[in-house]
């Protein structure tokens, strides 16, 4: 024979549901601010790498126009009569 469902009983199992829900919000809540840390962080990389990379372009041009000019330099210098 089935044992009879109080309201006792029923009220507590209501009661275990809201605790469980209460601390999945939490947990939810949790993973979720360390989420946007997360995100921050990376966030901040990516422009600190964006920055990098716009450094290093400018320095490439930089080195690019200086092996052009030392180039030119030396065209001019084999072209010359030899002394």
């Amino acid at each position: 024979m089935p044992v009879p469902v109080t309201a006792a009983d029923k009220f507590a199992e209501l009661e275990d549901r809201i605790i469980r829900t209460i601390e999945l919000v939490k947990t939810t809540r949790k993973q979720k601010e360390a989420a946007e840390r997360e995100l921050t962080f990376a966030q901040k990389q990516i422009t600190r790498l964006e920055e990098e990379i716009e450094g290093l372009k400018q320095e490439r041009e930089l080195v690019k126009n200086k092996v052009e000019i030392l180039l030119e330099n030396l065209s001019e210098l084999t072209e010359g009569p030899i002394a």
